[in-house]
């Protein structure tokens, strides 16, 4: 049941925090000087501005990815911990909030901004975090196996 809450607290985030960037953040707001700062930006591109310019493409990725999470979540059950269960529906949660936008608008609402590296939202943040949890559990249980 948690596994389904997780799922919908990041979509509801994700919707969330892109409506208060599109509805309040008319301007860039420095926060860290000009090195962090938040400024919206709607961007036709994959996470963290790396260009795919065939719109098919992109969907078709993000259908890929989320079959792929829900084969593995169905699938690979008995196998996992909590922890990693409440990774794989948070990082399919943002991205469904992502895809979301995507389909209906052709982009992504960007709204986090990093000096010399990109524009990006939370759910590029969380899916990122989540992903490296996720690694991190994995190298950790292939090591244990090993020794």
């Amino acid at each position: 049941m948690y596994f389904y809450l997780t799922w919908i607290i990041s979509i509801l985030l994700d919707i969330l925090t892109k409506y208060l960037a599109n509805n309040y953040l008319s301007q860039e707001i420095p926060i860290i000087s000009d090195f962090f700062a938040l400024k919206l930006m709607h961007n036709s591109w994959i996470a963290f501005s790396i260009p795919v310019y065939w719109a098919v493409l992109k969907v078709m990725t993000i259908v890929l990815i989320a079959i792929i999470f829900i084969y593995y979540i169905r699938n690979e059950k008995n196998e996992k911990s909590r922890l990693t269960d409440c990774a794989f529906w948070f990082i399919l949660g943002w991205a469904i909030g992502n895809a979301i936008e995507r389909i209906l608008y052709s982009e992504v609402t960007d709204f986090i901004k990093i000096k010399y590296f990109a524009i990006f939202n939370f759910g590029d943040i969380f899916i990122n975090v989540w992903v490296i949890i996720l690694l991190t559990l994995y190298i950790n249980k292939t090591w244990k196996n090993i020794a």
